[in-house]
């Protein structure tokens, strides 16, 4: 199974009247997804199934990826990428996703940061991913082992097809 990891892009910032959850996309986010959502076609193979947080800035990048990645993709709130959720539990909910052979996640940070380190086996390193950036992994479910980086790419930046050289001392914003 392939699985793409995507932080979600550009928000607007929070506010008194706007709280947290209810964050949309800037136009230059917007910008982004359409642009990480090509990207990923032109990467790899075609994610059928996106889950994604039921946040605001969340289901937008996911529906704008998931249009510029592939028309036959099925767009899913997924309860386990809210902030804060439990990765054990997201890890377990992929599994029962393998049919899909391709699954898109859009969240949010640390989470998802902590999601690629423990698919990966890699808890020396810590990952964080840049807003609208996006990971790939490569799992076999049969065996449930650990997982295999595939590529990262953020924003106006180059693929990256090596770990160490997408997160080894890299400073995030």
């Amino acid at each position: 199974m392939i699985i793409y990891i995507m932080r979600h892009a550009e928000a607007v910032e929070g506010s008194d009247t706007l709280h947290d959850e209810w964050r949309y996309l800037t136009e230059k986010g917007r910008k982004t997804a359409e642009c990480i959502g090509t990207t990923i076609v032109e990467y790899g193979r075609k994610p059928r199934l996106t889950l994604t947080s039921p946040l605001t800035r969340a289901v937008q990048t996911a529906e704008i990826v998931a249009v510029q990645a592939c028309r036959k993709n099925k767009v899913v709130s997924c309860e386990h990428l809210v902030p804060g959720g439990d990765i054990s539990k997201l890890i377990s909910h992929l599994h029962t996703c393998k049919d899909a052979k391709r699954v898109l996640l859009v969240g949010h940070e640390p989470q998802l940061g902590e999601l690629v380190t423990t698919m990966l086996d890699s808890t020396d390193v810590e990952v964080s991913l840049k807003k609208g950036a996006c990971v790939a992994l490569e799992l076999n479910t049969d065996t449930q082992e650990k997982a295999d980086f595939l590529w990262y790419i953020a924003p106006g930046k180059k693929r990256v097809t090596t770990f160490k050289k997408a997160f080894i001392n890299k400073k995030v914003v």
